[in-house]
């Protein structure tokens, strides 16, 4: 066993032991050398990679992501589904990954095999993806060690990456091996709407910029070193991730502070690289840090490295931010932002939260992506509502717009076109993408708990997290963590609220409350009575009070119906749901007011949430709320532009 071998297993086992975590199959242990030239936006790397083959089959090819390529041309996969995502670039501004050469260390030249493939779409000019033919076979257990050199131009920003004047965010930019599984290799293209798969494993990675350059990197910092030619290296390790991303920029300015929390016990340093035009944010910045940490580490499981780095990208490079990578996120910022607009604090919650469902549970995000941002989107709405002094969004002179609401506008809007479990590339557009992995997935899983009970659904998240911190689930291990804690068969509520493009929608249909007057007829004796004039003028004894409910979506959920009366009487009923519509009938002395669906709001998803009360006078309430809801939707509208 040679001295890299032997750390990298070093690493592997002190990692074990210091996680307290279940052992996880370790599968690739990364060591490179980075030197960034400014000047011509590129990044000179050196790659030595371990790959161990833990699937029970040969392998005779290997493939490898190259990233950047999607910003080689206007031809690539991911500029194609962008649209226009290609126009009005400079010769300057394209990126790519170039691989100059690969070997074994044993000395086979693994060059001359390399060729591009396109498994998603056949698109003969994408070359995110390449593959090498190995001289002979890696036996299952066995391993194989390439030396790879490449060259990676780092395009203008854009899709998370890239360079904006004296900022670099040096992401998805090293020959990344995919992921061997017993099916086969999964190794998918960059596409437009889609994020990242990988193994996990250790980093050791070297960073050499020019000396006036602040430096952030995933994992911790173990030696800086100044270079003669004037330059400076830093050197990060990190074990237990699956991906490496960096920043660097001269306007840096870096704050330290050490997050401490006991029970459970957590201990990690937290760094924040503050671009100067930002720096009056950096106290937002560390509250919210701070309250995501303690936030996660309690309601999932303790955080378990040693740095969390924040990255505030340059003013100009919004394209960098909002982004995730092990153990680093970029946040967004906008120096002018009142403290009334928490768009700094919920990026950063929901940035961070990344740490867990992307970084520590390693879901496959080209095939499930709902599995990171809608667990992410539900635990971003839980941590922000729980947020020290308030966590609306918005909150001004009385107007406060909550995530949860601006989540639900979301769905209010949206029409029906795909299922939240699909491959990322399949969604109709990347506002449906958008609407389900993000929003319909994450509203999904909180319509569970408050279907379950927060108790139930606090187990479920323990557990699934607990069970699959480095490893890669399924959506179908989800459900089977989410019925084992429950003890409840919950197929009908995935099957519809994740697998169907369908929508919930109930409303009171209509509602009416009529007198009962008095007898009029042939009675049981025989003889004919009829009603009493005075009956007409005085106030009757009894009321027929009528509810209609009716299901307007496809979608099939248990409801609640809260009749109010004049008296302040209050009736509720159930309904199990499944016709398309009921009546409710209330005979009684008191006359119906008004009839309201679901008055514990379990139903989140609803897709029409101004049809679920009815009174049976105008409401006067109803021009605010709906003057309400358009302010909302401008919200919506004005965050995602910034996005």
């Amino acid at each position: 066993m040679n001295r890299f071998l032997g750390k990298t297993f070093t690493l592997f086992l002190l990692g074990a032991v210091a996680f307290r975590f279940a052992p996880a199959q370790p599968v690739v242990a990364y060591d490179i050398k980075a030197r960034l030239d400014p000047a011509s936006k590129t990044v000179a790397g050196e790659e030595r990679l371990v790959w161990f083959n833990a699937s029970s089959s040969a392998v005779t090819t290997v493939p490898f992501h190259l990233y950047l390529n999607a910003f080689r041309n206007n031809r690539s996969t991911f500029m194609k589904e962008s649209g226009r995502a290609g126009e009005g670039r400079q010769a300057e501004d394209w990126g790519h990954c170039r691989v100059k050469g690969i070997r074994l260390e044993s000395g086979e030249d693994l060059l001359p095999s390399m060729r591009f493939l396109q498994p998603d779409d056949g698109n003969p000019d994408d070359r995110t993806v390449m593959e090498v033919a190995l001289p002979k076979p890696v036996e299952p257990g066995g391993s194989a060690v390439f030396l790879i050199t490449f060259e990676s131009k780092l395009p203008r920003v854009v899709a998370r990456s890239g360079w904006h004047r004296n900022f670099f965010m040096v992401a998805q930019w090293f020959p990344k091996v995919g992921v061997l599984l017993d099916g086969g290799w999964n190794c998918h293209q960059y596409h437009a709407r889609s994020e990242f798969f990988a193994d996990f494993g250790s980093y050791r990675v070297e960073i050499t910029t020019p000396s006036d350059f602040v430096v952030g990197a995933t994992g911790r910092r173990i030696d800086r070193r100044e270079n003669k030619d004037g330059s400076v290296t830093v050197v990060h390790e990190q074990d237990r991730i699956h991906d490496f991303a960096w920043a660097a920029c001269p306007d840096f300015l870096e704050y330290r502070k050490r997050f401490r929390l006991e029970e459970p016990r957590v201990e990690t340093d937290m760094i924040f690289l503050i671009h100067k035009d930002h720096q009056k944010l950096m106290p937002r910045h560390l509250k919210a840090l701070t309250h995501a940490l303690e936030f996660y580490s309690r309601s999932f499981g303790p955080y378990p490295y040693p740095t969390i780095t924040l990255v505030d990208p340059a003013p100009g490079a919004q394209a960098a931010g909002g982004m995730e990578y092990p153990t680093l996120f970029t946040t967004m910022s906008l120096a002018w932002l009142p403290s009334w607009i928490r768009l700094p604090e919920m990026v950063t919650i929901h940035e961070f939260g990344h740490n867990y469902w992307y970084g520590m549970i390693g879901s496959n995000e080209f095939e499930e992506a709902w599995l990171d941002e809608g667990i992410n989107t539900y635990s971003e709405i839980k941590a922000l509502a729980a947020y020290p002094g308030g966590g609306d969004l918005i909150s001004l002179c009385g107007l406060d717009i909550s995530d949860l609401e601006q989540h639900q506008l979301s769905v209010f809007l949206s029409g029906k076109f795909d299922p939240v479990v699909r491959n990322s590339w399949e969604f109709v557009s990347g506002g449906s993408y958008s609407l389900n992995v993000y929003a319909k997935a994450g509203l999904a899983l909180l319509m569970l708990e408050r279907m379950l009970g927060p108790d139930v659904m606090d187990r479920i998240m323990k557990a699934f997290f607990g069970r699959w911190r480095f490893g890669h689930p399924t959506t179908t291990d989800f459900v089977a963590a989410a019925e084992e804690e429950s003890g409840r068969d919950l197929g009908w509520f995935f099957d519809q609220f994740f697998y169907s493009p369908d929508a919930l929608d109930y409303a009171v249909g209509s509602l009416s409350s009529e007198p009962v007057p008095d007898f009029a007829g042939i009675d049981d004796e025989g003889e004919i009575a009829g009603a009493s004039p005075a009956s007409r003028t005085t106030k009757p004894d009894v009321y027929r009070n009528e509810a209609v409910i009716v299901r307007l979506g496809e979608h099939v959920f248990p409801q609640e119906i809260e009749a109010v009366f004049e008296g302040g009487r209050t009736i509720l009923e159930r309904w199990d749901g499944r016709e398309r519509w009921k009546r409710f009938v209330w005979t009684s002395p008191d006359r119906v007011r008004s009839v309201r669906l679901d008055p514990r709001g379990v139903m989140v998803l609803d897709a029409n949430t101004a049809n679920n009360s009815r009174t049976r006078e105008r409401d006067e309430r109803l021009p605010r709320k709906i003057g309400l809801r358009l302010m909302g939707a401008l919200q919506r509208i004005w965050a995602l532009m910034a996005f």
